[in-house]
């Protein structure tokens, strides 16, 4: 295929992504679930689940190889651009030492019993689901990873969704999701070091780039963004070339994080929480970059997953109760343990069942752990159908959850009123709540 016509086909596909993402997302808001979870299922939709079922010579020639690698390229850069964004807007007001601590517990229980429950399962299927050559021990590190991940990205877009970015409860949410996530991508690590090379020193090299990577953004960055905010708020207006700046600092960001073994993502997301809280810099930001991000870069994340997935190999019953089994034990490992967490924090039941409906989600990025074991061979194709369903399980789950736990007369827009932060905006609308 030569550069015209893979232009033409990338441009055909990422059309199809984004009409279907629109129809999907606009459908499930009439059953109460965010956009976002029907963008996700658009994504399985378009893949051989359905699309490439019914028509697999269209689907090869739309999503061929090389297609896919393009829209990987695009899906990841609107994936980085939308967690500088949510970085950008969370209010460092609700940052008390309380709500750090509590932070802390979570992420620290939010992550070891699930993966403690998933290093089991990997114990329990060990002969049934592992990839060739792979020993217990990588297999256990990595289903406890699996088990261990928290849908951090479609967390964040959810809470904007609800306007719960700025509330007592989407702040913890999401601090704790973003250490849980952290955590998870290290122990993934060391899972595909051993994999690859039976070898620690992916996950040491990882930890301490992080490290490395949060002193360069707070001691060198952050005072360069401080000057381009300072000029912003005497000019009232975001120029060019100080956008062009914030975006190259943004790609750096996400390229220095993919390389040392995190995601692009959490590049985008610690640029964005070292951005200074001035309004109007913020602002500008905001109607810069928020409504290409959504409507056109963040779907290609959102189906770029799903094109890789088949649920149609649950025709198989054989792995129908392995399958129950592993979701009971993911379930009652994520949910389970962060509502008790959460309330021995002191928060009400309905409180703590909320965060930990929220917590449980999983969503794309279970998604990128499946595939990344089904690339290095870690697990069978079978336990990767499974992992898929997690994913779009726990997430159909978080909105219900959470609105069962805080009550009908509870739905977003009077928890935000509740739990009323020192300034909230929806990703950049003039107002302040």
């Amino acid at each position: 295929m030569n550069n015209l016509d893979l232009f033409v086909v990338v441009i055909a596909a990422m059309v199809v992504i984004i009409l279907m993402a629109q129809i999907c997302g606009k459908l499930i808001t009439y059953i109460g679930q965010p956009r976002v979870v029907g963008e996700m299922v658009s994504g399985v939709l378009l893949g051989p689940t359905l699309f490439g079922s019914i028509w697999p010579d269209l689907s090869s020639q739309l999503f061929s190889d090389e297609v896919k690698s393009v829209l990987f390229v695009l899906c990841n850069l609107g994936l980085s651009i939308y967690m500088f964004l949510i970085g950008m807007e969370i209010d460092y007001g609700l940052f008390k030492r309380s709500t750090l601590r509590q932070a802390g517990a979570l992420s620290v229980t939010g992550t070891a019993v699930p993966f403690l429950l998933g290093g089991f399962a990997a114990w329990l299927y060990y002969d049934n689901f592992t990839g060739e050559g792979i020993e217990i021990t990588t297999f256990v590190l990595y289903l406890g990873t699996a088990f261990a991940i928290t849908a951090f990205p479609m967390l964040a877009r959810i809470l904007q969704e609800q306007n719960l970015v700025n509330t007592k409860i989407g702040v913890l949410s999401l601090l704790s999701a973003s250490v849980q996530d952290v955590i998870s991508w290290i122990l993934l690590s060391f899972v595909t070091a051993m994999a690859i090379s039976k070898s620690y020193m992916g996950g040491i090299v990882t930890f301490a780039g992080a490290l490395l990577f949060v002193l360069v953004i707070g001691f060198l960055v952050r005072p360069v963004l401080v000057k381009i905010c300072t000029a912003t708020e005497k000019d009232a207006n975001l120029s060019q070339g100080h956008l062009a700046l914030v975006l190259a600092l943004l790609l750096l960001s996400a390229l220095a994080t993919d390389y040392i073994g995190l995601y692009s993502v959490f590049g985008g997301f610690v640029l964005g929480l070292a951005i200074p809280r001035k309004p109007v810099f913020i602002e500008e930001l905001a109607t810069k970059l928020k409504d290409i991000t959504l409507v056109m870069f963040l779907p290609l994340f959102f189906a770029f997953s799903g094109l890789n997935t088949n649920l149609l190999v649950f025709n198989n019953l054989a792995i129908a109760i392995p399958c129950l089994v592993i979701l009971a034990l993911s379930v009652s490992g994520k949910y389970g343990i962060c509502t008790l967490t959460v309330k021995a924090a002191g928060y009400s039941w309905r409180e703590a069942s909320a965060i930990g409906g929220l917590l449980n989600s999983r969503g794309l990025m279970e998604l990128l752990i499946a595939n990344i074991g089904l690339l290095y061979g870690v697990i069978s194709q079978d336990l990767f159908s499974i992992l898929v369903l997690m994913a779009i399980v726990t997430t159909l789950g978080a909105m219900p959850i959470y609105n069962l736990s805080m009550g009908v007369a509870s739905a977003p827009t009077k928890v935000k009123k509740k739990l009323q932060p020192v300034y909230n905006r929806d990703m950049g609308e003039k107002q302040l709540q």
